[in-house]
């Protein structure tokens, strides 16, 4: 498992990286354009780093706002909120991850948050009609 978390945090460096790299050539080329000479390169780099670190300290929200996610109640999705409880006992986990729910037909569940103190799982509405508690309970713990 540790294997695992290390080369994903190698492999999202990687992405950082690349994506700091693109934005910055990007802008640069427009600042060029716009005939900025040398400070295109600083504005180019300020604007990338910024944005890749505004992305990845809030990539959780970012996620959550684009898929109009509610927070899950325990009176209107009391099945979901005593399975998440029961797998953060269970797994003696520090942090109880965030209970979100998508008002979508599709059954889908993912996760996202840049560590446990901010992490999320979302599942929708479709998800929950169509899964009984075990069912439900598996797609959670996965």
């Amino acid at each position: 498992m540790y294997e695992d978390i290390r080369s994903n945090k190698i492999k999202t460096g990687f992405i950082v990286s690349i994506f700091i790299v693109v934005i910055t050539l990007i802008i640069y080329y427009i600042c060029m354009a716009f005939d900025l000479g040398i400070v295109s390169i600083i504005i180019a780099l300020i604007f990338s780093i910024g944005t890749a670190f505004a992305s990845y300290y809030n990539s959780d929200k970012i996620v959550l706002a684009m898929s109009k996610a509610r927070p899950a109640t325990h009176e209107e999705n009391q099945k979901l909120v005593n399975i998440l409880d029961a797998l953060v006992i269970s797994s003696g986990i520090g942090t109880t991850p965030k209970l979100y729910v998508v008002e979508d037909m599709q059954p889908n569940a993912f996760a996202t948050g840049r560590d446990p103190q901010h992490s999320v799982i979302c599942v929708t509405t479709g998800l929950l009609e169509k899964l009984d508690y075990y069912e439900l309970e598996g797609v959670i713990r996965a």
